[in-house]
């Protein structure tokens, strides 16, 4: 699809892919596009809610805006309207706004095709989430880099702290957090490594070290781009004509494998273990979860009016959700046994589209959490929903099973419910 060498960084929020793509375009001397910028502009110029809006109404809007490029590496400029783009999309505000805008195809169809064609007369070296599984499936070279939350979180906070502004560490975290799971889950191009990426877990690596380890794969003598970062009289468009070469993720090495040092169910020799949470402090910890059980419409009647064959389904499957939560211990090979001091099992029955939703709600005061019982709760109230309307409706869907809430504890709160609400 593209003709000149294309290097792609893809990952998720925090993960420092823009001040590496800038400094990869910079020792190459070619233009560094941040695609996130364009879903930030975007969203910040349609403001809150345009996620809602009709897809033709949205794409005539989308259709106003015009991107073009000027400069290369650090001091590329992104335009839109040739108006360049500044700090004033760099808020968490905007950031959100972004991550909901990015969930609408309209929008992405439309930046796709923008972003191509800006790849279209020139190199470049290009960051987002999904730019080498779908903008630029072709690429010469791609990677997709990770890091815990955590530590994304505490570079974001220090990030906002050498500004001055002041960030909630937190909340930063929570955040991220929820960004990820609206990258990872989204249906439109979810987060994810290409097949062929070459992925680099920074979370133990300053800045230099990322850059070697990319630098080390592009400029690889077999590939000939050496030439174009050691000699400034030779351009990387003169490699432009040569034969492309398919990039394999890289074997195991220090700088980019997961480690079982950072599983903390891993001991050094690949074993497992149960993790010691005797140094934890106890506190109280509270995890919710949900799950979807779509059924048709007469299953959802029969139920209502609880004349299924098997008795009221919606008491039985509560009962069944609460002691698989207090057995999680016996279900989860490495789960600690927790002191549940509170498990409930709600449902809302909904029409349109016929389906039972299921929300569980575990509490404990212990040194680990209890998601993994609100997990498991949610879990076994669906499959027993399952086996009570079975006998007349075999294909019964069970979906979108997913932690929503949990607090308490080192990591702090995680709240995803108003996203569950909304999607």
């Amino acid at each position: 699809m593209n003709k000149l060498p294309i290097i792609t960084l893809d990952g998720p929020a925090g993960v420092g892919k823009s001040t590496l793509a800038k400094r990869v375009a910079k020792i190459l001397k070619i233009p560094y596009l941040d695609t996130g910028a364009m879903f930030r502009t975007v969203a910040m110029r349609l403001g809150p809610g345009a996620e809602k809006l009709a897809s033709p109404d949205l794409l005539a809007r989308c259709m106003d805006f015009r991107f073009r490029l000027k400069g290369t590496g650090e001091d590329t400029i992104l335009l839109c309207n040739e108006i360049p783009i500044g700090r004033e999309i760099r808020t968490e505000y905007v950031g959100q706004l972004a991550a909901r805008l990015a969930t609408v195809t309209t929008v992405r169809e439309y930046l796709k095709g923008a972003q191509r064609k800006l790849g279209e007369s020139t190199s470049l070296v290009v960051e987002g989430r999904d730019m080498g599984t779908v903008i630029f499936p072709g690429a010469r070279f791609k990677f997709f880099l990770d890091a815990s939350p955590d530590v994304r979180a505490l570079r974001r906070f220090r990030e906002l702290e050498a500004r001055g502004e002041q960030a909630d560490l937190a909340q930063l975290t929570e955040m991220i957090l929820r960004r990820d799971h609206l990258d990872r889950s989204r249906p439109v191009a979810p987060l994810c490594p290409a097949d062929d990426a070459v992925i680099i877990d920074t979370s133990n690596l300053d800045i230099d070290g990322v850059l070697k380890a990319i630098l080390e794969v592009v400029s690889s003598p077999q590939e000939g781009i050496d030439a174009a970062i050691h000699d400034p009289e030779t351009s990387i468009l003169q490699l432009a004509d040569k034969p492309q070469k398919e990039v394999k993720p890289r074997e195991s090495t220090a700088e980019c494998t997961v480690h079982g040092d950072n599983f903390s169910h891993l001991k050094a020799d690949g074993s497992l273990r149960m993790v010691d949470v005797a140094e934890k402090t106890v506190s109280d910890r509270v995890a919710m979860a949900r799950a979807v059980v779509e059924v048709n419409r007469e299953t959802l009647n029969m139920l209502q009016a609880r004349a299924l064959p098997k008795g009221d389904v919606l008491v039985t499957a509560q009962v069944a959700g609460i002691m698989a939560a207090k057995r999680t211990s016996e279900l989860i090979p490495l789960c600690h046994s927790v002191p549940l001091t509170f498990v409930d099992i709600r449902f809302k029955v909904e029409d349109c589209p016929p389906r039972i939703s299921i929300e569980s709600e575990t509490r404990t005061n212990a040194r680990t959490g209890v998601e993994m019982e609100a997990l498991v709760a949610v879990q076994v109230a669906a499959a027993t929903l399952y086996d009570m309307c079975k006998a007349i409706q075999r294909d019964i869907v069970i979906r979108d099973v997913r932690l929503v809430f949990k607090s308490g504890g080192r990591s702090g709160t995680f709240d995803l419910r108003d996203t569950e609400e909304q999607a």
